[in-house]
């Protein structure tokens, strides 16, 4: 009897330090993003007497400051018209292009997976001088198109990894079945490998998403006008045109942060199903 409520204190215990352990991870996580908008609200007059703490006059002169003088809703503009036509052109080469890899016979099909995937290892630093001289002999400098055709060769060698790996183990039965119904190998992309892989899809399509949205150096040098920059473009060099304070600073990284939290938050079930899916499948 004794051992038996020894037993059972030492789990109440440890039960009690497992939950205290994951508070204070909790409160690590969450402290920064709780620091950004504490100084998001402040003036920075106040923000050097009060660095920690809930500003005791909440202002949004901050917001207002970077989304008109700073352009930054222009900038934001910018990447709404970008970012839907960039993540159509990397969804369709990852998913073709996976679906070509993982499922289809071809010449010389696995030399040109791995040179995709060699295409990984490369910094953007390492290709930007190459990049910018393809697209000032093409002429797409200061256009979206040129942006967007970068963003597409460079974020989908990955995209197309993972989704050739997801199509790899779909039996190829199911093909060979709609094959003998004489489906196309494009209605066998789309209306058989595209809707039993959705999780998946949803995953890359974060991925590129915020590669995408936080995406500097391309932009850097392919949008050299103002006023198409994006709106991570913008932040840079506002921050050294203007010299933004922390406070201003802050409160263009929470508007740049917005739209990618929301849609993480929103697509957190699917995320979390193409996780569960992957790790089953692979």
């Amino acid at each position: 009897m004794i051992s038996l409520n020894t037993s059972m204190i030492n789990k109440v215990f440890y039960k009690k330090v497992m939950y205290l352990i994951l508070i204070v991870f909790v409160f690590i996580a969450l402290y920064p993003l709780y620091h950004l908008i504490i100084t998001s609200l402040k003036t920075s007059r106040e923000y050097v007497d009060n660095k920690l703490f809930w500003p005791a006059s909440p202002t949004i002169e901050n917001f207002s400051y970077v989304l008109f003088q700073g352009k930054m809703l222009k900038y934001f503009l910018n990447n709404c018209i970008i970012m839907p036509l960039a993540l159509l052109g990397y969804l369709f080469v990852c998913l073709a292009a996976g679906f070509a890899f993982g499922r289809l016979r071809f010449p010389f099909r696995l030399p040109i997976f791995l040179t995709v995937l060699f295409l990984m290892i490369f910094p953007q630093m390492l290709l930007a001088v190459q990049i910018f001289q393809i697209c000032r002999h093409l002429h797409i400098l200061n256009t979206y198109a040129g942006l967007i055709l970068v963003w597409i060769a460079y974020f989908s060698p990955f995209g197309t990894y993972i989704m050739s790996t997801y199509f790899s183990t779909v039996p190829y039965e199911i093909i060979e079945s709609a094959r003998l119904d004489g489906a196309s190998t494009w209605k066998i992309l789309f209306h058989i490998m595209i809707p039993i892989s959705r999780p998946m899809i949803v995953i890359i399509a974060i991925i590129g998403f915020q590669s995408m949205w936080n995406e500097f150096i391309f932009s850097l040098l392919i949008l050299q006008k103002e006023a198409i920059r994006t709106i991570t473009l913008g932040i840079g060099m506002m921050q050294g045109q203007y010299g933004l304070d922390d406070t201003r600073l802050t409160a263009a990284i929470m508007i740049a942060s917005f739209l990618p939290l929301i849609l993480f938050l929103f697509f957190q079930k699917y995320i979390a199903m193409g996780a569960f899916a992957g790790s089953v499948k692979g």
